[in-house]
């Protein structure tokens, strides 16, 4: 798409958006690596960190690394495909995104608040907390109004904002039917458990638009319908559990586990049928463009994930190597967004070289090696949720494990900083189209 179908607001729009994108990355490497400082030998004592730091810490890397960063970048979608002025809900929308993302990092810098880690979207119980997850949600519903209007130019994407939909629909009816429940662990799983699934989605079919940008595939396509009709009717089934069964009811938690299963179809209806445009794309394949390489990093680290995830109870690292795999595989693909779509449509772009291409290969291989070693440390026994190993440290295999993970994990941080760098420097910067 054109730059010039952008207005001059919508520009500013979308750089603002992208910086919450990008920042909220930032934010949550620099909570890991407090969480390593935390627990180093010496340092707890030596510095005042606030009550139950590292679980609070934890918390937020998640919340920030997950929930604001794609949600973030669903927005950035919504703002390329419009090419009307900003209106005043547009302007309120990325206003309160950016105040519920500060609030939820108030919790875990003071002595307040109880940590839960609870599945999908964790919680720190404190009403800054829940009030920023408030503030985000509506700031993301607002930043999503323009795929709803006639003049929205981009590709269809009234699919996930449906889905979006869906899943506050099924966090109020949860909180709704926990209206008697006191606020625990046990309320914010069963609050998270079926919004978050949900959610997950709306995050299949972010994906499935990264990929169809990064093989020039956007326009309308029948792989790319069948898809967002499958994710649609799928996330009405599980709003529907809401009225089958009450929340409380592990029978809505074991249906909503199962529901995980229909995320896999709409992938492999997508590439059966873009079969021909993949396999010109591999013939043709060039390390050196950030589109191709992105692409198929993501589908590599994002199969594997997907692999893993047959392994998983749910207890011990198998199932993090899991969805760490997942995670990791949607992130290139938006990786390649900002450095192919999101930071030319701004003017901002990124000059290809040794910087960008290390930067896709380091995060890709370290987050293939991390959940490699995550997985076969779990294997062995290693608790999820936990710090360091957990595992018998006497066995080659299990020290193997750690290595592997470690160091992979050190690759894709790396790999992950040099992209934040990359990105805030385009976005701080004066725009080529700025006058």
């Amino acid at each position: 798409m054109p730059i010039e179908t952008l207005s001059y607001s919508r520009k500013a729009l979308l750089r603002g958006w992208s910086l919450l994108a990008i920042a909220s990355l930032a934010l949550a490497g620099l909570f890991a690596i407090l969480l390593v400082l935390s627990r180093i030998p010496g340092m707890e004592n030596s510095v005042p960190w606030p009550t139950a730091f590292f679980q609070k810490g934890l918390v937020v890397h998640v919340v920030l690394s997950f929930a604001v960063w794609y949600l973030a970048v669903f927005v950035c979608l919504v703002q390329i495909g419009s090419n009307d002025d900003v209106k005043l809900l547009d302007k309120a929308g990325l206003c309160f995104a950016i105040i519920g993302t500060i609030l939820l990092l108030i919790p875990a810098l003071l002595d307040r608040g109880e940590p839960t880690l609870n599945n999908y979207i964790p919680v720190i119980i404190d009403p800054l907390y829940y009030s920023g997850l408030i503030l985000l949600a509506l700031g993301i519903l607002f930043g999503i109004v323009p795929i709803f209007k006639n003049h929205f130019k981009g590709p269809n994407l009234k699919g996930p904002g449906y889905i979006y939909i869906i899943s506050i629909i099924a966090f109020i009816f949860a909180m709704a039917q926990l209206a008697n429940q006191p606020i625990s662990y046990d309320y914010n799983e069963r609050l998270m458990w079926g919004g978050g699934h949900v959610l997950q989605c709306l995050n299949v079919i972010l994906l499935l638009i990264a990929w169809s940008y990064l093989t020039d595939q956007i326009k309308p396509n029948t792989p790319f319908k069948v898809a967002t009709i499958w994710l649609v009717v799928a996330s009405l089934i599980g709003l529907s559990f809401y009225i089958i069964w009450d929340v409380t009811d592990e029978t809505q938690t074991r249906a909503f586990t199962h529901l995980q299963k229909t995320l896999a179809p709409p992938i492999l209806i997508f590439f059966i049928i873009l079969l021909p445009t993949i396999r010109h794309h591999l013939k043709n394949f060039k390390w050196q463009d950030p589109a191709m390489l992105s692409f198929w990093a993501s589908i590599v680290v994002f199969a594997v994930g997907g692999v893993l995830g047959g392994f998983v109870d749910g207890i011990d690292t198998r199932t993090p190597a899991h969805y760490h795999g997942v995670i990791g595989g949607i992130n290139l693909a938006f990786v390649g967004l900002f450095y192919t779509v999101f930071l030319p449509m701004l003017g901002r772009n990124i000059q290809t070289g040794k910087l960008i291409i290390s930067q896709i290969i380091l995060y890709a291989s370290g987050q293939f090696l991390f959940i490699i070693g995550m997985f076969l440390a779990g294997h062995m026994g290693a608790a999820r949720k936990v710090m360091g190993t957990a595992i018998d440290m006497d066995s080659s295999m299990a020290i193997g494990a750690a290595r592997i993970r470690d160091f992979g994990g050190g690759l894709a941080i790396i790999g992950g900083v040099l992209f934040i760098y990359a990105a805030l420097k385009a976005l701080l910067r004066k725009s080529k189209l700025e006058t």
